[in-house]
């Protein structure tokens, strides 16, 4: 009798005790996801490419227009460059009015900045003036460091990941011009396409004349899987592919493309990647932006990561079309019309009239979005971006590309401070010329009116 007694307090006990540690573990859950809501966004659609609309275009590039900017630096010198435009930051790193700190949380002494600067051998610009390649993925920056030059970062919105040293990342096999060493040697400041910076010596391989006119002239095969391992001939790790990089390859068979890049051979097999460029239709457009969603948000390319404007030049590369680093001259790449003067509802009237799904690029100030048409009345983009602006001081983190529609947050933040409040412009990709009159006319209604 008294061992059955025992047994029930038994069993009563350990329910008590697992429902406090039941109840301890929700009170945490729900402390964590009440903590995670003063922080992140609530994202308002399911990060999902069926949800999308089917894209109805399609077409194929010859890849001659993009190769043309991709070699460009190849074809470029350093002479009549204006060398405080090639070193805009070093005014801004000095300037007494900002604050930098190091990943820390310490304030950079501007003695540090004066030290790097020297080092930077200013006045050797365009010495060496001669091509190379970039043999292996590495970042282009601003000043000449491996360390983080971060602004204040007790605020939201600063801080890691925006490294303001970073400029842009450069892909294995990058065609680049270098200019000159730094006087540690550790660095060369070089040019690639239409941008300037400093990348470690160690990245890059000199080419002669005739090894760089071989190269050009090598076919190109773009990688279908963002992150993946190429090793070597001798089966060592190589690098990593990323979506938006191109690679020559010299022969191919039934399952590789065989290529090489500086002093080392590699090879991919056929289903990893794809003759450059690919055609532009549904089913490749999906698989690459497959690959690029939901990845981690990276200014200026921080851990190799992407911010909004490289992920939209990535997302296109492999189908031949160029664009510019940057959201301001993306948006001004192609034709482009302001819509700042629409109401909000005008501005949605406007895109479900005009815009193109997957060919239209949608621009805030700063920030640059891909439209990828409507999902239940819903306006939708794929972008990346670090967060939205609740206040000043205070952001709303998304800190990834996502699938968001254009008021996403408007629970939570300034209707002012909505993604379709602060759109100021729309470009298309591709835009016939009887397209941009009607536009052009149904926008000029609306301006007669506001104003």
């Amino acid at each position: 009798m008294m061992r059955y007694i025992f047994l029930i307090f038994a069993l009563i006990f350990t329910a008590c005790s697992l429902k406090t540690n039941t109840n301890e573990v929700l009170n945490q859950t729900n402390f964590e996801m009440n903590s995670r809501s003063k922080h992140y966004a609530k994202l308002d659609f399911e990060q999902n490419l069926s949800l999308l609309p089917v894209s109805k275009e399609f077409f194929k590039n010859d890849g001659k227009t993009y190769k043309k900017y991709f070699f460009s630096a190849w074809h470029s010198d350093f002479r009549n460059l204006n060398s405080k435009n090639l070193f805009w930051s070093f005014e801004a790193y000095l300037n007494k009015n900002n604050k930098y700190y190091f990943f820390n949380k310490q304030i950079i002494p501007k003695s540090w900045f004066e030290k790097n600067i020297i080092n930077a051998n200013i006045s050797a610009l365009g010495s060496i003036n001669k091509k190379a390649l970039v043999i292996k993925n590495t970042l282009l920056k601003n000043f000449p460091t491996q360390g983080l030059i971060l602004k204040n970062p007790f605020k939201e919105g600063e801080g890691i990941p925006f490294d303001y040293a970073i400029d842009n990342i450069l892909n294995i096999g990058s065609p680049v011009l270098i200019s000159h060493l730094t006087k540690d040697k550790r660095y060369a400041f070089v040019r690639f396409e239409n941008s300037f910076g400093f990348i470690q010596t160690d990245a890059l391989e000199i080419f002669s004349e005739h090894r760089t006119k071989i190269y050009e002239n090598l076919n190109f095969i773009t990688p279908l899987f963002e992150k993946m391992p190429v090793f070597d001939e001798k089966g060592r790790y190589f690098f990593e592919t990323r979506i938006g990089a191109i690679y020559p390859y010299y022969k191919s068979d039934k399952e590789y493309y065989y290529g090489k890049i500086g002093e080392n051979k590699y090879k991919i097999a056929k289903d990893k990647a794809a003759n450059f460029p690919l055609e532009f239709n549904d089913l490749h457009l999906k698989h690459q932006l497959s690959e690029v969603l939901n990845l981690p948000y990276g200014w200026g390319g921080y851990s190799f990561e992407r911010d909004c404007s490289l992920l939209t030049h990535d997302i296109f590369v492999p189908f031949g079309l160029y664009m510019p680093r940057n959201s301001l001259a993306q948006n001004n790449a192609f034709s482009h019309f302001d819509i700042s003067f629409l109401s909000n509802t005008q501005k949605k009237e406007f895109l479900k009239n005009f815009a193109k799904p997957y060919l239209s690029l949608l621009y805030l100030k700063g920030h640059i979005m891909l439209y990828v048409g409507s999902f239940k009345d819903k306006e939708l983009a794929i972008h990346s971006i670090w967060g939205l602006r609740k206040s000043e001081s205070k952001r709303l983190l998304i800190s990834r590309s996502v699938i968001t529609g254009l008021e996403i947050g408007k629970d939570e933040i300034p209707d002012e401070n909505l993604l379709l409040s602060k759109l100021k412009e729309i470009s298309f990709i591709r835009l016939e010329e009887s397209e941009k009159t009607r536009i052009k006319d149904y926008l000029s209604k609306f301006k007669k009116q506001n104003f």
